[in-house]
């Protein structure tokens, strides 16, 4: 099963900053939305492992790959997202992830992570946005808003973009804000196999942002991108119990 390689792993917060523009490279045809096939993700996963090899130093882009990455499922659809943005001038395409942390005493929480790429088998750019909130009980929180750089952490923002020889340029947004709403979860993922801790359902992830970094590694420049309006992403929530 993917998810028992990152179901573990709580949370790095990361939201879009942007990447600079890459017109190279193939890109998929402008759709409206992509299904993740099990030869697509194989494809995915064997890229995401290689940058994480290609740059043990980066620790932003190992939370990427195994926390995100390699959760998806096979089946589940990524669509594309009319971010306003100065990023690539490909199409994005997003899918969220929802982990739903129910704890049968003390504090249950919840995170997001709403991943967007321009090509899942040629990646050139990774973006994200993703929050956290914590509430008393046993139902784990369904929305969270915040402030990106306020010191809170609540909700942060990371891009990366993809080099030759697999060389990694980072942007991390320093201001703007993000929010998140998931519907009631849906029908069960498909290509997912649930444990005893651990299910799946598909869920409509209800979003928008606005984020901006001042530079970026390397003495990259300034980047900015937005979804202003609530867009409803496609999304897996993971459902993790005592």
């Amino acid at each position: 099963m993917r998810c028992e390689r990152s179901c573990l792993c709580l949370f790095i917060a990361l939201s879009v900053a942007a990447c600079g523009s890459d017109t190279t490279g193939p890109h998929p045809t402008p759709t409206d939305t992509i299904v993740l096939t099990a030869d697509v993700l194989k494809s995915l996963d064997s890229t995401a492992v290689s940058l994480e090899q290609s740059n043990p130093g980066n620790f932003d882009l190992k939370s990427l790959v195994d926390s995100t990455l390699l959760t998806l499922s096979a089946g589940v659809e990524a669509r594309r997202l009319d971010v306003g943005t100065d990023l690539t001038t490909a199409p994005l395409y997003f899918i969220g992830v929802h982990r739903a942390f129910v704890r049968g005493t003390g504090s249950s929480f919840s995170t997001w992570t709403l991943i967007g790429f321009d090509d899942p088998i040629h990646l050139t750019t990774l973006v994200e946005v993703g929050g956290f909130a914590q509430i008393g009980g046993e139902s784990a929180p369904s929305s969270v808003s915040g402030t990106i750089g306020d010191g809170t952490g609540i909700v942060n923002s990371l891009c990366l973009r993809v080099g030759a020889a697999n060389a990694v340029t980072e942007w991390i947004a320093r201001s703007g804000s993000a929010s998140f709403v998931s519907d009631t979860p849906g029908a069960a993922c498909p290509g997912f196999a649930p444990t005893a801790k651990v299910a799946c359902s598909l869920e409509a992830m209800h979003v928008h942002f606005t984020a901006q970094a001042s530079g970026g590694t390397g003495g990259a420049t300034a980047r900015q991108a937005s979804l202003p309006v609530d867009v409803a992403a496609p999304g897996m929530r993971l459902t993790f119990t005592p």
